[in-house]
């Protein structure tokens, strides 16, 4: 008789962990970026130089969206009542875009010689390279083959890789371009992070956004201009298990 009253309490512990699930997901689409904050530009000009392969842009920051790639795998652990928990590792090739609407031409190293500003046309991308983590906490609503997951929560990126790569033309049809390295003044990211996945059986339409909170030209020496991350992610995703 004691053992059979010992079993109803054990069932009723049992149960919720019988309920959790742990499920591996993995993900691939576009990352759209661009910068936020006020000093976040959407046209710019380019300098040009006597040295060709230092032409750059004023201020390569762009607030307009540029298209990139996102990757990205997924653990999560369905609870008890479909509450969530999940920790999702990517990779990201990203850019910004600034559009161009000037050109000034300067030769500082020999000469005072100037010229223009010439109108100009093109644009100039700020592509990045990032690794990202997320730990997300949410809720799956509905059941069965038709089911919507939503998670929230804090995200951190490595971004490296920084590189400026613009083209256009001036004066008439006179060409430009910019291609050089950048220097990262913070090459580390806090952001916060929504999610959303619908599932339809294994797969899953993906979306989600990011907020950077880390000013990416936060070490410039002589100024402070506030520069911000904004990534929009849109893809599929499939259940492994």
């Amino acid at each position: 008789m004691k053992k059979y009253l010992l079993l109803g309490p054990l069932l009723a512990l049992a149960a919720p962990v019988a309920a959790q699930q742990i499920e591996i997901q993995a993900r691939a689409g576009v990352g759209l970026s661009r910068f936020g904050g006020p000093d976040a530009r959407s046209t710019s000009f380019v300098n040009r130089t006597d040295t060709p392969d230092l032409d750059y842009t004023n201020s390569p920051y762009g607030s307009r969206w540029g298209a990139g790639v996102s990757l990205g795998g997924r653990v999560e652990r369905v609870g008890a009542g479909n509450g969530l928990l999940a920790f999702d590792l990517g990779y990201e090739w990203l850019q910004s875009r600034t559009n161009i609407t000037a050109l000034s031409i300067s030769y500082p190293l020999y000469s005072s010689y100037r010229a223009g500003p010439y109108e100009a046309d093109g644009s100039t991308a700020m592509q990045t390279h990032n690794l990202t983590t997320f730990l997300g906490i949410g809720h799956r609503f509905g059941a069965g083959k038709l089911s919507i997951d939503a998670l929230a929560g804090p995200e951190a990126a490595y971004v490296f890789g920084f590189r400026e790569k613009g083209s256009g033309t001036y004066n008439g049809s006179t060409s430009w371009s910019t291609d050089l390295d950048h220097r990262a003044f913070n090459r580390f990211d806090a952001r916060l992070r929504a999610d959303a996945t619908v599932w339809y059986q294994r797969l899953g339409l993906n979306a989600s956004y990011s907020h950077g909170l880390l000013n990416y030209q936060s070490g410039l020496l002589g100024a402070s201009p506030k520069v911000y991350a904004r990534v929009l992610r849109l893809g599929l995703a499939y259940r492994l298990r």
